[in-house]
Order: structure tokens, then sequence, then C-alpha cells
């Protein structure tokens, strides 16, 4: 089977930055969940998204290295504490 890719023509290409999509978005009042927020690609997905401002969560599996990620502007809210799942 042979699936034919077409553009989509967004006015977006491969050097787009996520600060540009984000331009003249109003993201306040919103929730976003960023898993992978704490590094790498996810990080200036965590700037871009509150910078437009959104109230974003940054779940991690080592809250110590997630402790170390604060962007320019962006602080942890002391009433979140870590949560674990239920097992068993």
């Amino acid at each position: 089977m042979t699936v034919v890719q077409s553009p989509l023509d967004t006015g977006f290409g491969p050097y787009t930055t996520a600060a540009e999509v984000a331009q003249g978005v109003d993201l306040s009042g919103q929730t976003a969940i960023v898993t992978g927020g704490a590094s790498n690609i996810g990080r200036e997905t965590v700037r871009v998204l509150a910078a437009a401002g959104a109230d974003v969560i940054v779940p991690a599996r080592d809250t110590n290295a997630a402790r170390l990620f604060s962007p320019s502007g962006l602080h942890p809210r002391p009433s979140c504490a870590p949560s674990y799942p239920r097992r068993g």
C-alpha cells in the first residue's frame, strides 16, 4: 500500500520555532500536560506554552531532576507534592 503525503500549507516549515507557532495564541485558562517537559525539546515546549498563558504540568519520574528544571519566570507551585500511583 502506497501512502502519498501532501503538504498542509500551514505556513510553518522545518525551521519554524515553537515560539513562532504559538505567536498570537492566548492559552490563558488552559492546562497543558507535557510529558518529558523537564529535558530537551520538552523544556522549550513548556516555556512556550507558559509564555502563551497556559498552566503547564510536567509529570516526572525523577522529582529531583524535575525540581532542577525551572525556566525563567516559571516556578513550581508549593502545593504540588509528588504523587504516586497505587499498586495492588
